[in-house]
């Protein structure tokens, strides 16, 4: 499924989710702590549920087990959830080194021992979509290739694209605002593109950006930020899967 189309007025909370990255500690307290979600709520995820963290397989499971149980998740392809797909198609040393950051010590793999994907992970990550569209929002792992004639088929860019806004609206975000993740920024600067009612809405605070940062930046990254559709609220819970690692320097968030 290439991407999908949703109503979405009837649900009575609207919410959508940023990169969990195998922080499956931190993405089960917002969920039943913080939101505490139900079966008339819908929930989307913007992708990347893998690596970094230490629970990637904790985090794929639990989100299907909420699925079995009806709860309204809607999960979309990342740029890590692709890649997985296409190297265990293509290159099997790749693949197995590939894999081999997701198993740590902290959770069980996330392959069989023959060397492959459970079949429940498999059937999970090739029906991801690129892409979900509802009355008011884009929702996408990246975000889109306004530059292109036809943005919503440039799959690539919804996966990979770090390109800001051009300066003329393209035509596609007039009636819908777009919802992304993939880039980390500060929760500053998430809150100030809330504010100025910014078409673009970036909700990837770097949750599992946590483990090597700055104390500057240990007050602005590791958290998983969740933006509500409808009251425009941003409710943010800081990272409990990893104990931060301070730095002197490292690169700087964007």
């Amino acid at each position: 499924m290439k991407a999908l189309k949703l109503k979405t007025k009837t649900y009575i909370r609207r919410f959508a989710i940023g990169d969990i990255h195998g922080c499956y500690k931190t993405f089960k307290l917002l969920l039943e702590d913080e939101l505490k979600i139900t079966t008339q709520d819908v929930i989307f995820l913007v992708g990347d549920y893998i690596h970094k963290g230490p629970n990637s397989e904790k985090v794929i499971d639990y989100i299907i087990d909420l699925q079995k149980d009806g709860y309204n998740i809607f999960p979309i392809r990342g740029n890590h959830e692709e890649n997985l797909i296409i190297k265990q198609r293509t290159y099997r040393p790749t693949f197995a080194r590939f894999i081999a950051k997701m198993n740590t010590r902290y959770g069980k793999s996330i392959l069989s021992k023959d060397g492959e994907l459970y079949l429940k992970h498999k059937e999970f990550f090739k029906a991801l979509p690129y892409r979900i569209q509802i009355e008011d929002y884009h929702i996408v792992h990246a975000g889109f290739n306004y530059e292109a004639e036809k943005p919503k088929k440039d799959f690539d860019a919804m996966l990979n694209t770090r390109k800001p806004l051009p300066e003329i609206l393209p035509k596609m975000l007039k009636k819908r605002r777009v919802i992304h993740g993939h880039t980390p920024i500060s929760i500053d600067k998430l809150k100030q593109s809330i504010a100025e009612q910014s078409p673009l809405i970036n909700i990837d605070s770097g949750c599992a950006f946590f483990k090597k940062v700055t104390n500057e930046q240990a007050n602005q990254l590791g958290f998983l930020s969740c933006f509500n559709l409808d009251t425009q609220e941003l409710i943010t819970i800081r990272n409990k899967d990893q104990e931060p690692q301070l730095l002197s320097t490292v690169p700087a968030y964007h």
